[in-house]
């Protein structure tokens, strides 16, 4: 059962059988995905910043060399 599925288990629970654990896992498996992509936010700024160095570099390069090659998109 998917996290999606169980909590809309929960919503429509006409009885209101769901108990606390259940929520306390979903709250932990909310909380471990959301760690996650915090994780991946911080991975892809690093990413980008190799990336911004990188293209930094090679212009820098290029132009001391005298080449014409550049990374922005021609008209």
């Amino acid at each position: 059962m998917t996290l999606e599925e169980r909590l809309l288990y929960i919503a429509e629970d006409p009885f209101g059988l769901c108990d606390k654990n259940s929520l306390r896992k979903i709250a932990l498996e909310v909380r471990k995905i959301e760690d996650r992509i915090q994780q991946l936010e911080t991975e892809n700024d690093a990413m980008r910043a190799d990336l911004l160095l990188w293209r930094d570099t090679t212009d820098a390069i290029c132009s001391k060399a005298g080449i014409g090659f550049t990374t922005e998109a021609k008209p």
